[in-house]
Order: structure tokens, then sequence, then C-alpha cells
């Protein structure tokens, strides 16, 4: 008994169709299709760029810090050399010299990124710059809402608060009438 496979239908071949158009038409249909044509390279051209820039964005979040991390370097170095002369020496005036060079080299690496202190003693409390941790009482009028001591350093950058200074402002006390008049 011989077994032959089932015969596949076969799939009807596509006719070529003739249209006979006016040239005019054919003209108008050939300029849609170079239209559509330049429209999709358009849009890869910007499906491209908006990729290139995401990639772009993406690299320079992730070494933004690095010229930071670059001018931190020397700092570090010069703190490694404090400690090793620490245990090498124990001159405690030598140690107390290098922890004040080191020092100097944030506040300079920090002022040259256009970091500055926020102002606070003698200055007017501002809830945008300060944050008050305690009042103390004073019967200085003047001296109301004034800060009169610096608890924490606040740093602002280019005008924009990192940390706001955390101080201690002054509060007027009410004096009762009978010691106004002088009657204690």
């Amino acid at each position: 008994m011989s077994k032959t496979a089932p015969k596949e239908p076969h799939a009807a071949a596509p006719t070529e169709k003739t249209v006979s158009l006016p040239a005019e038409e054919y003209e108008r249909l050939k300029e849609q299709v170079k239209q559509a044509e330049q429209y999709l390279r358009q849009l890869a051209d910007v499906d491209n760029l908006r990729k290139r820039l995401q990639r772009e964005k993406e690299e320079h979040s992730r070494y933004a810090a690095e010229g930071l991390i670059r001018q931190l370097l020397p700092i570090v170095d010069s703190l490694s050399q404090a400690l090793v002369a620490v245990d090498k020496q124990g001159d405690p005036g030598a140690v107390i010299q290098g922890v004040h060079l080191i020092y100097r080299q944030i506040l300079g690496l920090l002022e040259a990124a256009g970091v500055k202190r926020i102002a606070t003693i003698g200055e007017p409390f501002d809830p945008h710059q300060h944050e008050a941790v305690a009042q103390v009482e004073t019967e200085d009028h003047k001296a109301d809402s004034t800060i009169i001591e610096e608890v924490q350093v606040g740093y602002r950058m280019h005008g924009k608060v990192l940390r706001p200074a955390m101080v201690k402002v002054a509060k007027t006390t009410e004096r009762r009438n009978d010691e106004v008049r002088g009657m204690k």
C-alpha cells in the first residue's frame, strides 16, 4: 500500500492588472509617494536624534560630578598625608596645621563651584535661608527676630539654598506693666 502525501492547495498566483491613469493623476500619486518617503526619513531622523540625546543625557548625568571629584582628589591626598604624619610624628601642632590646610582647600573648592555661606549672626531671621532651632528671650526690642547664634552653617549655590543655616533667634519678652512703671 503506498501512501502519498495529501496535495496542498496551490495559492492563486497574484495577477497583475494594468491600470491606465491620466498623466496628471500619475504625477500626483508619484509626488505623494515621494512626500511620504520624505516624511518617513524625517521621522526616522527625529527618532535617531531623540535616542542620541537620551544617550548623551544619560552619559552626562553619569559623569556630571567628574569635575568635582577631580578637584576633591588633591584634598583626599592632603588628608591621607595628614593621617600618615599623625601616625609618624604625633605632633599636635602639625596635625592642627594640616587640618586647617585641608579645611581651606575644601572651602576654596566650594567657593570655586559657586557655594557660599549664608550670613547669620546679627541678620534678621529669613525662613527661606534659616531654620530656627531655638528662640532666646531678650528685652532688647531691636533684636527681636534677629539671629544671635549659629548652630550649623548653611550654604547657598548660585543663589539657591543647598542647606538652610540652623540658628537661634532673639525673641523680645513682654515686660509686665508694673515693671514698666517702676513698681517692682
